[in-house]
């Protein structure tokens, strides 16, 4: 019996479920009964990834990849993750096939019995939150190693327990995770790693022509759209601070960007900051987007799937991280990184953090901007 790690939930309520689930431990390993047993990494041939369904958090896992790959390499990687943040992997040679959906809903589904087919020899269960749906998955699927996470319960399900070093970012956990299965401690870089083609390429210059922007001169993106909680607030104050960038010099090109279904939301507050940003429209593909962010002199937006693609880029990244999480886990992961929340909101409620941003001094940020990146 593994009891849960008290620090990593944020409500009683989940910490007491959890350690409920180690008290009916033997009635859940029931559910295993008559799957083959465990074996060595060493011994796999297939396995699954699966764990997450947004952009960034499947991108920020990609630095480890080839490590996983080049430290089990008879074992062929599939990854799951539904559009778009399947695009992330696409050309990735860590991964042999993406399955471009969601956890299949139910064992009837169509989704399930393609997993099934597979006969996976294991599932990495990678994420460090929310684990029990992909654990549940794999015991569906009849796969006999269970790669996971047993600080928040559920450790009759894992047959590879992977041990977590609270707090630290999050791209640093699959790090260690890779690093025990492939039995080989690992500094190596957390940089996000995607694969553009030359056709990418190609769209991320056009794109570059229709919104009429110079190369040689300083290019700010913004994305000040996000899924994240606080997100009204959260962007008014990325795109007050590119009002501030735009007041600085003439020479500087901005231009907002965001998805399809984030457009009137980027016209909104374009008008309400009053500022003269050209709007990406229609919005780039996931990889010509990472390519145009390379001609980029510095990339502002929350902590979603842009900050993580940006700094797949090799772009410098001021963000605003999600005020909801541990700063240690969504905060910098890179030298290239920024993080323009306020310090020191750990002992704050929610609603207090994001009260915070109200009380930004857009004018020593942008000040920051200028004299870090912009020449």
């Amino acid at each position: 019996m593994v009891w849960p790690l008290r620090k990593t939930f944020r409500s009683e309520s989940n910490y007491l479920a959890a350690c409920g689930s180690e008290v009916f431990a033997p009635a859940l390993r029931l559910k295993t009964r008559g799957l083959q047993p465990p074996t060595e990494p060493a011994k796999w041939r297939k396995g699954l990834l699966v764990g997450a369904n947004h952009i960034g958090d499947v991108l920020y896992r990609s630095s480890s990849l080839s490590q996983l790959s080049a430290g089990l390499p008879d074992c062929e990687w599939h990854f799951l993750a539904p559009p778009p943040a399947n695009e992330v992997l696409r050309g990735n040679p860590a991964i042999s096939k993406v399955h471009p959906f969601d956890l299949p809903s139910s064992p009837d589904s169509a989704d399930f019995k393609a997993l099934k087919q597979e006969n996976y020899d294991v599932a990495i269960c990678y994420d460090t939150g929310m684990y029990l749906r992909p654990l549940k998955l794999a015991v569906a699927l009849g796969i006999p190693n269970r790669v996971g996470y047993v600080h928040k319960g559920f450790s009759a399900w894992v047959t590879h327990p992977v041990p977590i070093r609270y707090p630290q970012p999050f791209p640093a956990y699959f790090r260690d995770l890779v690093a025990g299965l492939v039995g080989k401690s690992s500094e190596a870089s957390l940089r996000p790693r995607v694969f553009a083609t030359e056709q990418d390429d190609k769209l991320a210059a056009a794109f570059m022509s229709a919104m009429s922007l110079v190369p040689a001169r300083p290019i700010i993106a913004c994305f000040p759209a996000t899924r994240q909680p606080g997100s009204e607030a959260v962007g008014a104050a990325i795109c007050k601070i590119l009002w501030e960038l735009e007041s600085r010099s003439p020479k500087i090109q901005t231009v907002i960007l965001g998805s399809p279904s984030e457009m009137s939301t980027l016209e909104r507050l374009k008008s309400q900051c009053g500022i003269s940003a050209k709007i990406g429209a229609p919005p780039l593909p996931i990889l010509p987007l990472v390519s145009f962010l390379k001609h980029c002199t510095a990339v502002l937006c929350a902590d979603s799937g842009p900050r993580h693609l940006a700094n797949a880029a090799g772009t410098k990244v001021f963000f605003i991280r999600n005020l909801a999480s541990e700063a240690r886990e969504t905060g910098v992961y890179l030298e290239s990184e920024t993080d323009l929340a306020p310090q020191g909101l750990s002992h704050k409620s929610f609603d207090e953090r994001v009260q915070t941003l109200g009380f930004f001094e857009p004018k020593l940020i942008a000040d920051q901007i200028m004299r870090d990146v912009v020449r």
